[in-house]
Parts: structure tokens; C-alpha cells; sequence
């Protein structure tokens, strides 16, 4: 009896055991589902993602590139600005006398004028890759560009000549040309000081006299002509000139008219002014006539004497050559300097007074005159207007 009762409660409870295997089933078939999804929409995110971090880093590379190929061009184009990587002079100099074998005499002439303290211009050369490889030279040479493509020696450093003379003179050896004086080679179209009509004249008669060069063999290039031409001792009397004046109006600085250092006020509020402000200053100097000493210190004659000598001291520091990379700095400043020298003598002061004042009174006879006769036209054409107004 109690195995029979036994026996049916087991046979009832299958059932029960039956269906709940079966949603077990169910659930874990569900949650495998879940996982498959959830797997695969991770790793279409993941994939999602390296696709995308794919296309960035080919845009970022891409980009690169091009800012790569920008910045070789801008070092090639005419325009290119400033700042190239430095690279070894002798590394710059193997490829120029590789390219140009014939220039070693002249780039030496360049390389004295650098070290004597002149500054060179290689705007005016008209062979685009000279022009090109001595701007690289100069950079790795440490020199100093000084407006657009002028080069001079900065202060304290080491002369060119004694970085890479040696080399030059090496591959002068090797190619005699070097050493002969060409003075039928053309005139080249490096400098960028012009030369007197005069001058032009000898030149041309020079060039026509001189025979047709035959020969067979490489044409010589040349960065300038191997004698000194008329070109060349123009453009180096001018420079001497200019190196003289600016030398002769920082020494009028130490001179009785200048007596003691600007004020530091007048120093700090200098040092704040801006690139922009300073070449606005050096370029209203350059436009004014040179025989307004007032106009060019930017001062009224009604102003006293130490006031000027403020407005001097405040000019002169923003246009100081070594304090204003602005091509004209060092002749804003040699004017700057004369014409505040002429108002520090009394006797020429006294004269451009009397000179402005004799202007200012015969402009004001002129307005007062202009006024009378105005007045004189309107009263006539008053009477006028009474007698016609009497007849009807």
C-alpha cells in the first residue's frame, strides 16, 4: 500500500519536473541569444571604431604629407619665409659647386663682404637655383636675414670664410676657370643698388669692346663678376657710406647735444611697442621730407626743449636698427638723428621758426583775405538786390 502510494506520487511529480527542465531550456537558449547579440554588437562597435581610428590616422597622414610638400614648396617658391632646418655649410656648399663649378671666386667675394660687416642682397640674382642654394648657405651659416633675403654676419659670430674657405678653395683648385679673370662675363643682375648713368655707359662700351667668347666648353656662371665692375664698387661705396653715417649717428649720441640716458620710463614703454607699431614709425620717417626736422621728429615747433628731447629719445629706441628688423631701420634712424641735431642748434632752430611762422601768417592773410572778398560779394549782390527792388 504505501509502495503503491509511493508509485503515484512519483508518477505525478514528473510533469512538473518535465516543465521545469524545459524553461530552464528556454532561459538559457534566451541568455545565449542575448550573449550572441551583445557579442556581435560589440564587435561591430570594435570594428566600428578601428575602421574609424583607420580613416583618422590616414587623414592625420595625409595631412602631414601635405603640410610636407607645403613646406618644401615654400622653401623653393621666391616667397618662401625664414626659418628652414639646419643643415651642414659643407654638406650646402658640395651641392652649390657641384651644380655651379665656375662660382667659387665670386661666392668668396660674397663671403669677405659678410665678414667685413656688409650686408648682401641676393634678390637682384636672376638664376633662381643660385639664388635658392646661397639663401641655404647663408641659413646654415648662421647668418642673419635682415628683411627680405639680406644677409649680414650677426655679432660675435665666426666669419664665414673660416667655416667653409678651405672647402672653396679646395674646389677653386680643381677647376681652374675659377681662377681667371673674366672681365668679358656679363654683368650679372644680383645687386639691387642701381648705378649712375655714367657708370651704365662704361659698362656697355666695356661689353661691346670685349669679343665673342668661341670657345667650346661649359659656359661660365657666375654670381658676380670675377674684377671689380662699376656695379660692384657702387654698390660698395653706398654700403660703406651707409655703414659711415649709421656709425657716425650713434656716435652723435655720446656728443654734447645728447646729454645723459633716455628716462627709464621712455626705455620700458619702447621695449612694449610691437613689431607693427616700429616699422610704421620707420616707414613715416622715410616719407617725410628730409628738410622738415620737425615733421620727421613727429614734434610742433611750439614744443620746449626737453619735451623734444623725450619724443628724440622715444623714436630713436623704436627705430633703432638693433631694435627693429625693418630693412630702412638704420636710415630712419641716420635721419632721425639729423634732423634733432639741427633742432638742438639754436641759430637753425630760430630760423625754422621764423620760417614756419612767415607761413602761418601769410596762410592766415590768405583766409582773411579770402574772407573780405566773400563778405564784399554778398554785400554787393545785396545792393544789387535793393536797387532792382527801388526801380519796380
Amino acid at each position: 500500500m504505501g509502495n503503491s502510494r509511493k508509485k503515484h506520487r512519483r508518477v505525478q511529480d514528473s510533469p512538473s519536473s518535465s516543465s521545469s527542465s524545459s524553461s530552464d531550456s528556454d532561459h538559457s537558449s534566451r541568455r545565449r541569444r542575448r550573449l550572441r547579440r551583445r557579442e556581435k554588437e560589440r564587435r561591430r562597435k570594435s570594428e566600428g571604431k578601428d575602421e574609424r581610428r583607420s580613416k583618422k590616422r590616414d587623414k592625420e597622414r595625409k595631412k602631414k604629407k601635405r603640410r610636407l610638400h607645403d613646406s618644401d614648396d615654400s622653401y623653393s617658391s621666391e616667397e618662401g619665409e625664414h626659418e628652414q632646418p639646419r643643415v651642414q655649410p659643407e654638406t650646402v656648399l658640395t651641392e652649390m659647386m657641384k651644380e655651379f663649378p665656375d662660382v667659387g671666386n665670386d661666392l668668396k667675394q660674397l663671403l669677405q663682404m659678410i665678414d667685413d660687416g656688409q650686408a648682401v642682397d641676393i634678390k637682384g640674382i636672376s638664376e633662381k637655383s643660385l639664388a635658392k642654394r646661397l639663401k641655404k648657405l647663408f641659413l646654415s651659416l648662421n647668418l642673419k636675414e635682415n628683411g627680405d633675403r639680406v644677409f649680414l654676419l650677426r655679432s660675435k659670430a665666426r666669419p664665414t670664410l673660416d667655416v667653409v674657405g678651405p672647402l672653396i678653395q679646395s674646389y677653386m683648385n680643381m677647376n681652374p676657370m675659377n681662377e681667371l679673370a673674366d672681365t668679358s662675363a656679363p654683368l650679372p643682375e644680383s645687386s639691387s643698388v642701381p648705378i649712375d648713368s655714367g657708370n651704365e655707359q662704361m659698362v656697355d662700351d666695356h661689353a661691346t669692346a670685349a669679343p665673342e667668347d668661341h670657345s667650346v666648353g661649359p659656359r661660365r656662371r657666375v654670381i658676380g663678376p670675377a674684377m671689380p665692375s662699376a656695379e660692384l664698387l657702387a654698390a660698395a661705396a653706398k654700403l660703406t657710406e651707409a655703414q659711415t653715417e649709421l656709425r657716425d649717428a650713434e656716435l652723435d649720441d655720446d656728443s654734447e647735444l645728447f646729454v645723459g640716458p633716455p628716462p627709464p620710463a621712455l626705455v620700458s614703454e619702447a621695449e612694449s611697442a610691437n613689431e607693427a607699431e616700429r616699422f610704421e614709425e620707420v616707414t613715416r620717417i622715410m616719407e617725410v621730407e628730409a628738410d622738415s626736422p620737425y615733421d620727421v621728429l613727429g614734434a610742433n615747433h611750439n614744443m620746449s626743449s626737453d619735451n623734444m628731447k623725450k619724443k628724440y629719445w622715444k623714436m630713436s629706441l623704436l627705430v633703432h636698427p638693433d631694435k627693429c628688423s625693418h630693412p630702412q631701420a638704420h636710415q630712419a634712424f641716420i635721419k632721425l638723428n639729423k634732423a634733432f641735431k639741427e633742432l638742438q642748434d639754436p641759430e637753425k632752430r630760430k630760423a625754422m621758426d621764423e620760417k614756419i611762422k612767415l607761413k602761418q601768417e601769410q596762410e592766415q592773410f590768405q583766409a582773411e583775405l579770402k574772407t573780405m572778398r566773400e563778405a564784399a560779394l554778398w554785400r554787393r549782390s545785396q545792393g544789387e538786390f535793393h536797387i532792382v527792388e527801388h526801380s519796380c
